[in-house]
């Protein structure tokens, strides 16, 4: 499902700043804020799982891998031994900095040379779509939750 908020403050009918919250059938979750006025430019991914959590800043060219979780043990006798926070070191791994658009362009004159499928095709581009046009219809909606036709 996705519900999404926003507002426009610069130009009536085009929102500047957006929320979107997406819920998949398996249980994961993703959280977006999207806007043109933010003081600060950010392209950002965090990924925070049970046994690692993975922040890549795109502007900045710079992941890091933290060592930041959870452990459950398999029994516990009391409240305190039920979950233990783990909050150790950071790796921060060289990227190679390279243009996107280089990158992208690259990547489809080699599909077209050897016939390879691309890595974002017609099917992840319709899928993709229909995530925006539904985030569309929810803001008009007031943030309702809608459920996205596969």
């Amino acid at each position: 499902t996705v519900s999404a908020t926003g507002q426009a403050v610069l130009q009536e009918g085009i929102e500047d700043v957006v929320f979107v919250n997406l819920q998949f059938a398996s249980g994961l979750m993703a959280h977006l804020h999207l806007s043109w006025l933010h003081p600060r430019k950010e392209r950002r991914l965090t990924l925070v799982c049970s046994q690692k959590m993975v922040d890549f800043d795109d502007q900045r060219r710079e992941l890091r891998i933290c060592d930041k979780g959870y452990d459950r043990p398999p029994e516990f006798s009391q409240f305190a031994e039920f979950l233990t926070i783990r909050d150790g070191d950071v790796l921060i791994p060289q990227l190679p900095m390279e243009e996107p658009l280089r990158v992208e362009l690259r990547h489809f004159l080699h599909c077209i040379q050897t016939g390879a499928s691309p890595e974002s095709d017609l099917t992840t581009g319709v899928r993709v779509t229909a995530v925006l046009e539904a985030a569309e219809r929810s803001v008009r909606s007031g943030g309702a939750p809608l459920t996205i036709d596969q």
